[in-house]
């Protein structure tokens, strides 16, 4: 008997006590300490780029036949950030498909790519090295409604 109740207290002195127990969660269980971290749970950079992560001449992903519509209009991108480390498949779902894509090799022979993306909201050059993006110059974007118009209140 005695030995049953040694085994029961050791096996609950692994639980947390009452100090441990927070009936309230601070803010920073909610928001990430710095703004780096919403796009590294999204990108896994350990991961080696394969073929399916690389565009090809038109900016189009292996596969990308739900890119493009029938009537040759772009289907609208996914609702989702663009961050460093990102491979070019991973932009061209977040932005869409590119106005231009320019793709060649670095001196050491690594694939470089360039992209436009003008006329959406994070509109800017995005250049790729070995299939990660490394770079964005950002240039104008789309035009806002209300440019050009005077209030007549």
């Amino acid at each position: 008997m005695v030995a049953a109740c040694a085994v029961v207290l050791g096996g609950c002195s692994g639980m947390p006590g009452l100090s441990d127990v927070k009936l309230l969660p601070s803010m920073s269980s909610f928001v990430p300490t710095n703004s780096n971290a919403f796009n590294e749970a999204a990108v896994n950079t350990k991961r080696p780029v394969n073929a399916t992560d690389l565009v090809d001449a038109q900016g189009l992903c292996a596969g990308a036949a739900g890119q493009v519509a029938s009537a040759g209009e772009t289907v609208q991108p996914f609702s989702r950030g663009v961050g460093l480390d990102m491979t070019e498949c991973e932009v061209v779902q977040a932005l869409g498909v590119p106005q231009s894509t320019q793709i060649g090799t670095h001196p050491g022979g690594q694939r470089s790519v360039t992209m436009l993306f003008s006329g959406v909201e994070r509109a800017g050059v995005y250049r790729f090295t070995r299939g990660r993006l490394v770079s964005i110059e950002r240039t104008a974007g789309p035009a806002s409604p209300n440019t050009g118009r005077r209030s007549t209140r």
